[in-house]
């Protein structure tokens, strides 16, 4: 009991934090985006036009969660 009210705990301040910044916020959320789109580009295959779509999620993947990064680390660099 005492572990799971320490780990709701520990949730509650994550999002205190990611709330008060929105910049953050975002970018967590660009890097859940990045994930989501590569395991789709791998799901995806077959035919070539399965894969030429296939290549464009990859890429698409790839850009998001590098923005994602940046926002995440940009905001904490200005933070302080």
């Amino acid at each position: 009991m005492k572990g799971n009210r320490s780990f709701q705990e520990t949730i509650a301040r994550i999002r205190q934090k990611l709330r008060s910044s929105r910049k953050r916020c975002i970018g967590v959320l660009l890097i859940l985006l990045g994930i989501v789109l590569g395991i789709v580009s791998r799901a995806a295959g077959g035919s070539p036009s399965q894969d030429f779509t296939s290549g464009i999620l990859m890429g698409l993947s790839a850009g998001i969660l590098l923005v994602g990064i940046l926002a995440v680390l940009l905001s904490f660099i200005r933070r302080r």
